[in-house]
């Protein structure tokens, strides 16, 4: 069998993986293998007709507003503290989950009134969206999500978040819905992997959107729909069906009417009250930035486009090591993007791959090569590993590390590989100094008459025999332009300075 091509493989699994790794509006990442045409088996006709019994959206349905849920019988008890503020603008990510759960966290432990999280995402990755929505429903302190500002939407993913909300608001002009899951490749799970798997995951996700809307007493019929029909609906009509509490031109109306509102957390009746309290806005550590910046859908898709060509260029001219290397850093960071790897296990094999490559550059002849994509990885598994921002790094605050701390250590790393590199490349340019190449070139004295026939030199303080093209008297200076086996071929030394007058 004939082998195909390196560069037509190369490209074709680089378009496969940048298809799967580039979910604008992806919920629920599913690469598949072997869904050639021709390895597809006929659809027997009852799955056919269950496919074609899909309902369609109706325009005019209507939808029952829920009864609102049934607080506490005594006073309120009044919030105190300030208002913790998330923006949140962009993909559901790995990046954005960590920076909201922990903006969360951070809340509870430092007092905070509420949680305003700002919001306008076209949606995101499923096992993202689950962890942030575990977190909003289990947080002690109370939640806002406000869809914001005017022509923002909670799309997809978004829409999980924002019914998950203790209170859910939204700007005029801004909409929700449309949350019906889609694979990596923007294509219908049911299309890539058969009725089956496109019922399970379809399933799955109406079961989680139908237990938060009731633990939220939000609309459930509609929420069914966002997620098993794409339906999407304006702030005003969420408002007038249940799906949000609040309609606010901005944070100054929402807040205005935040004020006294009630609801219960924790099985406790509390009374909100936000007005001209301090709005502490939470800033997205190194950690997460760069987990976001990594998942973004371009990225994702350069990422995984070099990390396969890299490997293939490996695979079919063995030796080369660099594209390899580079393959295999940027498909972990890839994986790590996409939640195919645990973040912190992807931060500790690039920092093992980091410390190998730059072992390896003692061993190999890279130049500093090695050495750099070692300081790379140690890099980006340090920032994946340890958030150094985060507060509850380190048992005792004064104890804890900063990026003034921890650089310097990777900045002496990267001077010591630049330096290895350096050094061993002006080694490599210095004129031999032993073996053949170091005696070509070396002076010395006749000891006894050379001619073609041979004769006696001593060149380096060692005795040779040797041989010239014309005769050479004994202590004549000679210069030795070849070695032949173990005889000098040498010629008269040719003596600088011009003749005195």
């Amino acid at each position: 069998m004939k082998r195909p091509s390196p560069l037509l493989l190369a490209l074709g699994l680089s378009m496969y993986f940048a298809g799967a790794n580039a979910p604008v509006f992806a919920q629920f990442p599913l690469p598949l293998f072997g869904n050639d045409e021709k390895e597809k088996k006929p659809k027997k006709k009852s799955e056919e007709a269950e496919k074609d019994e899909t309902p369609a959206i109706d325009p005019n349905k209507v939808y029952t507003k829920p009864e609102p849920p049934v607080l506490p019988e005594g006073e309120a008890r009044k919030l105190s503290g300030h208002i913790l503020l998330l923006g949140f603008d962009g993909m559901v990510n790995p990046g954005m989950g960590e920076y909201v759960i922990a903006g969360i966290d951070r809340a509870a432990k430092d007092g905070a009134q509420l949680v305003l999280i700002e919001m306008n995402t076209p949606g995101g990755l499923v096992s993202t969206t689950q962890k942030m929505v575990q977190s909003i429903m289990a947080s002690k302190v109370p939640v806002v999500v406000f869809v914001t500002p005017s022509g923002s939407h909670a799309a997809s993913a978004g829409t999980f978040i924002t019914l998950a909300a203790h209170v859910a608001a939204m700007s005029p002009a801004t909409r929700i819905g449309a949350a019906h899951p889609v694979t990596g490749g923007g294509k219908d799970p049911e299309e890539e992997g058969g009725v089956h798997m496109g019922r399970k995951v379809e399933n799955d996700l109406v079961a989680m959107v139908e237990g938060i809307a009731k633990e939220r007493g939000r609309n459930i019929e509609w929420a069914i729909d966002a997620v098993r029909l794409s339906v999407s609906i304006d702030a005003e009509k969420a408002q007038e069906i249940g799906v949000v509490e609040l309609i606010a031109q901005d944070r100054k109306a929402l807040l205005e009417k935040l004020e006294g509102y009630e609801l219960v957390i924790s099985g406790e009746k509390v009374a909100l009250a936000p007005a001209g309290v301090e709005v502490v806005k939470h800033e997205l550590s190194l950690r997460e930035k760069v987990l976001n910046l990594l998942a973004s859908p371009g990225i994702a898709m350069i990422l995984g486009m070099l990390g396969v060509l890299g490997i293939l260029a490996e695979v079919y001219h063995p030796g080369l090591i660099i594209p390899g290397v580079i393959g295999v850093l940027c498909l972990l960071l890839s994986l790590i993007s996409m939640e195919q790897l645990p973040i912190d296990l992807g931060g500790v094999l690039l920092i093992l791959a980091g410390i190998a490559l730059m072992v390896g550059e003692m061993y190999t002849s890279t130049y500093g090569a090695l050495g750099a994509l070692g300081v790379v990885g140690l890099a980006f598994g340090a920032v994946l590993l340890i958030d150094l921002e985060n507060p509850d790094f380190s048992v005792d605050p004064s104890f804890a590390l900063s990026w003034i701390d921890v650089m310097p250590l990777v900045l002496v790393f990267a001077g010591f590989i630049g330096l290895l590199g350096w050094m061993l490349t002006k080694n490599r340019k210095r004129t031999p100094t032993t073996g053949t190449e170091g005696l070509v070139g070396s002076t010395g004295i006749v000891l006894k008459p050379v001619s073609r026939d041979g004769g006696m030199v001593f060149v380096g303080g060692e005795y040779w025999k040797a041989r010239a093209e014309e005769p050479l008297a004994e202590n004549e200076d000679i210069e030795v332009v070849a070695m032949d086996g173990l005889v000098l071929v040498v010629k008269l030394r040719e003596k600088s300075g011009g003749a005195a007058a």
